[in-house]
């Protein structure tokens, strides 16, 4: 074999190993902007932001426990990707007979393709347009005797910005909203084709450039329900929530943060004036 041959072998050889190992390699992937951007309203929780948390993350380990009567925990573990995004969620309720449910995340080509599961059920299959916006969410039936049966479909509308403005889901359900100059939700309005005219809004009120409004106003056909008022700490996490009702009464509860080297909440106590309601724990593993 010449020595041509031998490089020119080589070569393919190089080559072969890189193709092998692009499909498995999600550390280098990003997802699209267009995806990221959408409120939470609209999609699943995909990266380290959504979980509030920054720094190189390899994996989050979550502890909650509720204490309003009965005490119930339950432990979450996110993994992610040296690129911030979520590749497998493992969830596990205290108390249950089930297994722990394992969520496997599936790119490809800068988009979320599907969820899946240990389980093999509650799989979700997402479809996207030539610009990588999301159109349609269709989930699949929970439980082994309808598992390849359409749960649910999501159907979403954007404006000229890229944003979603309109979601409809097969159950009748229609989700509308819009956005301040600084593409922040200042409004949600839901309702059900079966019942147009039973409308719930959302008014949300921002002082900043946040994620968190200072004031959400909810409104059941026309009348106000209720008002939550949040105050930040200079992080811009949330320490208090007062809701107030329109007969002028109301409750406050409060959060209890601690803060990790990096400046990642470890630890949120919230409480209210009967004492501690919430207790969530998080064990951060950083890359």
């Amino acid at each position: 074999m010449t020595t041509i041959s031998i490089k020119k072998s080589l070569q393919s050889v190089f080559t072969l190993l890189i193709l092998l190992l692009l499909p498995v390699s999600v550390s280098a992937q990003e997802l699209d902007e267009v995806i990221l951007k959408q409120d939470l309203l609209f999609r699943n929780l995909l990266s380290k932001k959504d979980y509030g948390v920054h720094g190189d993350i390899k994996k989050l380990r979550v502890t909650h426990s509720n204490f309003g009567g009965k005490i119930t925990k339950y432990y979450e573990t996110i993994f992610f990707s040296k690129a911030g995004i979520i590749t497998k969620r493992e969830l596990y309720r205290e108390g249950e007979k089930e297994e722990m449910e394992t969520s496997y995340y599936h790119y490809s080509n800068s988009k979320l393709d599907s969820i899946t599961n240990n389980t093999h059920t509650a799989k979700q299959v997402f479809t996207y347009d030539d610009q990588n916006k999301l159109v349609k969410m269709v989930s699949y039936g929970r439980y082994e005797e309808n598992k390849d049966e359409i749960d649910e479909e999501e159907t979403f509308y954007y404006n000229s910005e890229n944003f979603i403005i309109k979601s409809v889901k097969s159950t009748n359900l229609v989700i509308e909203c819009k956005y301040n100059k600084n593409n922040q939700i200042v409004q949600t309005k839901s309702f059900s084709t079966d019942n147009p005219k039973d409308i719930d809004v959302t008014e949300y009120q921002f002082r900043t450039l946040a994620d968190m409004p200072d004031t959400v106003i909810t409104k059941r056909n026309g009348k106000i329900q209720n008002t939550l008022l949040n105050k930040f700490d200079a992080k811009e996490n949330t320490i208090e929530t007062a809701i107030v009702f329109p007969d002028k009464t109301g409750r406050t509860t409060k959060n209890s943060l601690t803060y990790d080297h990096q400046n990642n909440i470890v630890s949120n106590i919230t409480s209210n004036n009967e004492g501690k309601i919430s207790e969530r724990i998080q064990e951060i593993e950083y890359q």
